[in-house]
């Protein structure tokens, strides 16, 4: 009988498996348990080959490899590309969708990744939702069931298999559930005719796999406090019965805080398996998630029957994937498609008689960003900005926490900028602060702004608690590195989205 540590998908970081000896231990020590497979975090794409390459000739047994790489594989891997966000990407045509899951899917088959977390069939009907927001394709059901189709089809067509989540729709939550129990408040039916659609949607395009959130959902029996990943009520009744699923469930990330606060690995995994599900996603102790289950299964548990048929759909995933073999993937082609991409979701509206950017000899570039937010963004923001500008340019970051002193020096030092640019970003990220713009934060881009022209750019979440009137106002869609040059290239070069 094939071990049950098969279902279970760890965690592996390849920046320090190929440098951290007593890391690569711990990580062959789940090999020799049995372990099913890993799910890859960081590192270079050298690493990612190295990695794979080392554990695939460790193992007597098939290896599954995967990633939650939804914009692409530099969403984990420094040294590659990353696309923009699906809300980007679903302002265009679904042949653009199935373009961009083409080329991720190249990428992750090239270096022997079976499985891409992959695409989001939530929809974005909060938006106060912290955590999914631009990652889903849209606001409304019809439209991100068009781009789920594409995405799904064309990975799968490239030899990957896809993923729909977070099972049954996370859209319509108002918290993080990488830090706290989100809990979806509405009906059965709302949900049936809403949230359910994608994925249904997905069911018939043959996706490979499913994933469960950590969701309260009271509306389809799992309630507040427990969680659909964990819940019969989700898994079996509702995604296998009603809906007729019958590819691989797995889920969530059992690493994330929802989790941890209320079980042990041991009992997450085993619960999570007597609900229905296929695979466990990273425990937080994997070993001892492992050592759970197979006395669960050896105890009468977990139905050996099912065990077995978990087994048989996640064969198909590791037994494709041998057939490929892992090699470094050259970016450059891929880049111009991820930049062409967000060139084509840019919205802009007001007097574009403002721009470009070009006609000033003297600007002034404001980043506003919430606390603590990464600065990766804003400063690929200003830095294509500089390529592009030849003139004289300020730039500076901005933050609620915003000095008042501190604000009073950039009102003197871009007093001769003739044009000001503001720039927002904020977007969905775990543990991540909201933007909660200050008075005197407000006060000061008014006063950097005044008898100025004013541009006011969004990159990410396309709405904002800013108080700025802008004589012209440019939709990014993303913060991801394509969207801020397509934004810089915009801004100097004044044509609009249609123009391109």
């Amino acid at each position: 009988m094939t071990p049950i540590a098969r279902r279970i998908i760890a965690r592996i970081h390849p920046a320090r498996f190929t440098r951290d000896g007593d890391y690569r231990v711990s990580i062959e020590q789940l090999l020799l348990r049995g372990v099913g497979g890993f799910c890859l975090f960081d590192g270079t794409i050298e690493d990612a080959v190295e990695t794979i390459g080392t554990l695939r000739s460790t193992a007597d047994y098939p290896l599954v490899f995967a990633i939650d790489a939804e914009t692409g594989l530099g969403m984990r891997l420094e040294d590659a590309v990353e696309f923009p966000h699906a809300f980007a990407i679903g302002r265009q045509p679904p042949a653009v969708t199935e373009q961009v899951a083409a080329a991720i899917a190249q990428s992750l088959r090239g270096l022997g990744i079976a499985w891409n977390f992959a695409p989001v069939a939530d929809i974005a009907t909060n938006p106060n939702n912290p955590i999914i927001g631009i990652r889903a394709f849209g606001t409304e059901p019809q439209q991100v069931v068009e781009h789920v189709q594409a995405w799904i089809r064309a990975q799968q067509r490239e030899g990957v298999a896809a993923c729909a989540k977070h099972f049954p729709g996370h859209g319509d939550a108002a918290t993080d559930s990488h830090a706290e129990l989100p809990t979806i408040t509405a009906s059965l039916e709302l949900i049936t005719q809403r949230e359910l659609v994608p994925f249904y949607a997905a069911i018939k395009e043959g996706v490979a796999s499913v994933m469960v959130g950590h969701l309260s959902v009271p509306a389809i029996g799992v309630p507040v406090g427990e969680l659909a990943s964990l819940s019969p009520a989700a898994i079996r009744e509702l995604l296998r019965q009603r809906l007729g699923y019958d590819g691989v469930i797995v889920t969530d990330a059992l690493d994330m805080q929802p989790v941890t606060e209320r079980y042990g690995s041991g009992h997450a995994v085993v619960a999570a398996f007597a609900a229905g599900a296929d695979v466990a996603l990273v425990p937080a102790n994997p070993i001892e998630a492992i050592e759970a289950a197979e006395h669960a299964l050896t105890n009468g548990e977990l139905s050996l029957d099912e065990h077995r048929k978990a087994i048989e759909r996640l064969e198909q995933i590791a037994t494709q994937k041998t057939n490929h073999q892992p090699g470094i993937i050259a970016q450059d082609s891929i880049a111009q498609l991820a930049l062409n991409v967000a060139s084509g979701a840019l919205r802009i509206a007001g007097n574009q008689a403002v721009l470009p950017l070009t006609q000033y000899a003297h600007i002034a570039a404001f980043a506003v960003l919430p606390e603590d937010e990464p600065l990766d963004a804003p400063t690929e923001f200003f830095r294509y900005l500089a390529e592009l500008y030849p003139g004289n340019m300020d730039v500076a970051f901005l933050t609620p926490s915003l000095d008042p002193d501190d604000a009073a020096a950039h009102v003197v030092g871009t007093a001769d900028a003739e044009c000001v640019v503001v720039a927002v970003f904020e977007r969905p990220r775990a543990f991540a602060r909201r933007l909660r713009p200050s008075a005197v934060l407000e006060r000061a881009v008014e006063q950097v702004s005044e008898g100025k022209r004013r541009v006011l750019l969004i990159a990410g979440t396309p709405q904002t608690e800013l108080q700025y009137r802008a004589d012209v106002v440019v939709w990014t869609f993303s913060d991801r590195s394509p969207s801020c040059a397509a934004a810089a290239l915009l801004l100097t070069r004044g044509i609009a989205q249609d123009q391109w």
